[in-house]
């Protein structure tokens, strides 16, 4: 008995493993803060990016008076300005809705993005149509929101960070704009 007590008391007082066990406790705390770090300065960087191309699609839009642009013709704009998505034209889905501003009526709550589904080729298929897209008339209020899916660099790096999902494990980036139709 006298000789098992001693060995826990030696146990006790030991002092080897404590680097190890310090460690195992630090290391992970720390690589979850590295990589929450570096998404969250991607995440910036393509919030700004996606911010910059729908701005200037939309003063092209908004000066080229008596242009009617297609959402194709505007998404191809913007992705333009937004250079560093993948796969832009098959990740951005826009939507253009004229707004009295007198009476103005809010966005609705649920942002249109891409549903994709994997195609046969090993990219994706987008799914489901445009849902709002109207280019307004002189003179009127036009509200755009454009919602840009990408590929996370650390998708398990949740520290922080609300994001939005589908269900491929796409993030979705949402901007909006709004601007007055110049007159004809």
């Amino acid at each position: 008995m006298i000789q098992f007590l001693n060995r826990i008391l030696r146990f006790k007082n030991a002092e080897r493993g404590n680097v190890t066990v310090e460690f195992a406790l630090v290391f992970p705390v720390f690589i979850l803060i590295l990589t929450s770090s570096i998404e969250m300065g991607v995440i910036t960087i393509r919030q700004t990016l996606l911010e910059r191309g729908l701005d200037i699609a939309m003063r092209e839009v908004r000066i080229g008076t008596g242009a009617q642009y297609s959402h194709d013709e505007i998404r191809d704009m913007i992705c333009d300005g937004a250079v560093i998505f993948d796969d832009c034209q098959a990740n951005l889905r826009l939507e253009m809705i004229p707004n009295d501003p007198r009476e103005y009526t809010s966005l609705p709550n649920t942002v249109d993005c891409a549903a994709q589904e994997a195609a046969e080729n090993g990219g994706w298929d987008v799914i489901n149509p445009v849902r709002d897209f109207e280019m307004g008339s002189s003179n009127e209020l036009v509200i755009v929101r454009a919602c840009m899916l990408y590929d996370p660099v650390f998708p398990t790096s949740e520290l922080a960070l609300q994001r939005t999902t589908d269900q491929n494990g796409k993030s979705a980036l949402v901007a909006v704009s709004a601007f007055t139709q110049e007159p004809r």
